[in-house]
């Protein structure tokens, strides 16, 4: 079985789109949740998981922000 792709493997987590990361992040849980992976494995895959969900938060964040600007904007009406 191949083995779960370590933080090193993973694109750099910091360019990946909101998508990207949570599809890897998908991709990781049912690996963990398999329970077929190897302790050192596990623990590499937990430890990508945690850097690939704080991109996704860190991803909603930003979107967040940009939509209470907008909602913080006058409008013309």
């Amino acid at each position: 079985m191949p083995s779960a792709k370590s933080t090193d493997e993973i694109a750099d987590i910091d360019k990946l789109t909101f998508e990207q990361a949570l599809a890897e992040l998908i991709r990781l849980v049912e690996k963990l949740e398999s329970g077929k992976l190897p302790l050192e494995e596990s623990i590499a895959a937990f430890e990508a998981g945690v850097k690939l969900s704080r991109r996704c938060e860190e991803l909603l964040d930003k979107a967040e922000q940009r939509l209470q600007v907008l909602n913080d904007e006058p409008s013309d009406e």
